[in-house]
């Protein structure tokens, strides 16, 4: 009831300050300046029914304490009252008829004394407010006893005492009759009180189990209030950090969050313009210095078609040198606008299902002069897969991991290629018997522009992006790129890439066949390379 009356009053108090304003009360309105005063309200709200509770358990018990307290001392008072009336009645019957018999003064003061107890312990008696039934009984007794006192001198004087015995022992009997329905009064008060209690406790409990769950709900709904836009800036910051910069940053919640979230999301269009800018200056960079590029190779590719016969050796070298490195040139060039769109998310187009295997199946046919030129020999268990990306990013994710191989694969040994699915991703796994790569390179070997001392110390040159342009493509599809421990010789990297949900396409499983026939044909050809 306590409880009811002020979730009431509380009600009422909102309504009054909603009609106290113009405009409408709204949650916006209230919105705290901060996350921690949004954490201090949330708090207080949900302690507000449990102090409620504890407010009026503690009133139940402080008045049931209040009531027990004084029903005790009503009790204790009309007992011993009983009592004392009880012993006085006693007292006043044996001195009233050894004073008939004996005529002694001294036994009448004693009779009097009596008299006087029991006056005294009937006054505290009818201070105590007894039940009517027990003040009728009271008067009753009072009746015989004043009836005694007056026949006590007229049977000392007369002798006949049988009236006055009569009389005390009726007075006698009703004493005893009021103080067993005092003890039965008590009786009835202390299971009043013990039904009181166990009222207290089943309201308690009562109350306790309707206000507990409104408080763990009020508490869970801040909880939600409180670390939902948290989540956001996370998952918003994780966002900026993995490079989506086109997905907008809207945080809502307490002024603070909310601020944050706008800073984010200026940073995102801020990052997002310096993105485009970035991509247009490496363009315009691109076809600028294509320009002078293509012209210096074209120069010296005429010079050895024209004037090759006319020039000495060393010049023959020196415009074969230029060619060669205008051609590496505008290759580094190509390789770092790749990169650079790797980074970014423009000019990827919708991505959809590719069957990897003939991807890998189209790109190994470009492949073939150069592993008939060293000898190489290929073996292939590729099963049908189809991953979810671009056609051309898969592709060039294959051509970098294959081109690294066959640079690095010694004359006449074998190059692994592996395609299988794993669960929800398909798996690709590319394995030479090269130098390898040094544990301590591992972590290195993907940065831009890095090149390992296998690269360094022999003859293998190269751009120095391939591996960071596989890597860029691969994490864009949630997918990741390992370089694995091996305990033989060579190097494998192992790509893990998301499988796509639609069913297998045609060309996919014709690729994944003709794969899987190629290692015999890859073999003879390997053993005969002056065949076809």
């Amino acid at each position: 009831m306590q409880i009811h009356l002020a979730f009431s009053r509380l009600r009422h108090l909102l309504l009054r300050t909603r009609w106290a304003h113009s405009r409408p009360f709204s949650f916006m309105a209230l919105r705290p300046s901060s996350i921690s005063k949004l954490v201090i309200f949330g708090f207080g709200l949900a302690i507000v029914p449990l102090v409620l509770v504890i407010v009026s358990v503690t009133i139940s018990i402080a008045h049931f304490a209040e009531q027990g307290q004084t029903s005790i001392l009503r009790a204790v008072a009309m007992s011993n009252a009983a009592n004392r009336m009880t012993n006085a009645v006693r007292s006043m019957e044996r001195y009233g008829l050894q004073y008939t018999v004996l005529q002694d003064q001294a036994l009448l003061v004693l009779y009097q004394q009596s008299y006087d107890d029991y006056k005294k312990a009937a006054a505290q008696f009818t201070a105590a407010a007894p039940a009517q039934s027990e003040r009728q009984q009271l008067h009753s007794l009072d009746d015989k006893l004043l009836r005694a006192r007056q026949l006590l001198p007229i049977v000392a004087l007369e002798g006949n005492r049988s009236a006055l015995e009569s009389d005390f022992s009726r007075a006698g009997t009703a004493a005893q009759r009021l103080q067993t329905a005092v003890n039965e009064g008590i009786s009835i008060e202390v299971g009043k009180l013990g039904t009181r209690a166990l009222a207290i406790k089943r309201m308690t409990l009562l109350e306790v189990l309707l206000v507990l769950p409104l408080s763990i709900a009020v508490a869970i709904l801040f909880i939600i209030l409180i670390t939902r836009p948290i989540r956001r800036l996370d998952q918003a910051v994780s966002g900026l950090g993995d490079g989506d910069l086109e997905t907008p940053i809207a945080v809502s919640g307490p002024r603070d969050i909310a601020t944050v979230g706008e800073r984010l999301e200026w940073l995102r269009t801020r990052l997002n313009a310096l993105e485009a800018a970035k991509l247009h200056f490496l363009r315009q960079l691109s076809h600028e210095l294509k320009t002078p590029l293509t012209a210096i190779r074209e120069g010296a590719e005429l010079l050895q078609e024209d004037l090759g016969h006319e020039l000495a050796a060393e010049q023959q070298e020196i415009v074969q040198i230029v060619r060669d490195n205008s051609l590496r040139l505008q290759r580094l060039i190509e390789d770092l606008l790749k990169f650079s769109l790797a980074e970014g998310q423009a000019g990827a187009g919708m991505a959809q299902a590719v069957p990897l295997a003939a991807v890998i199946a189209e790109l190994l046919q470009s492949y073939k002069p150069s592993l008939r030129s060293q000898s190489l020999r290929l073996d292939l268990q590729m099963d049908a897969v189809n991953v979810w990306g671009h056609r051309d990013r898969l592709r060039t994710i294959c051509d970098n991991l294959l081109s690294n191989a066959v640079k690095f694969s010694p004359p006449g040994s074998t190059i692994h290629l592996r395609l299988f699915a794993d669960g929800a991703n398909g798996i690709l796994e590319v394995e030479d018997e090269g130098p390898g790569v040094p544990i301590t390179e591992h972590e290195k070997i993907f940065d831009i522009m890095y090149q390992g001392s296998a690269s360094s110390s022999g003859k293998v040159e190269g751009s120095g992006l391939g591996l960071a342009i596989a890597k860029e493509y691969v994490l864009s599809y949630g997918g990741s790129l390992e370089l694995l421990v091996k305990e033989s010789a060579g190097a494998c990297f192992r790509v893990v890439l998301p499988l796509a949900e639609e069913p297998n396409s045609p060309d996919s499983a014709d690729g994944a066949g003709r794969l899987r026939h190629h290692p015999a044909n890859a073999g003879a050809e390997d053993h005969h390379p002056g065949a076809g």
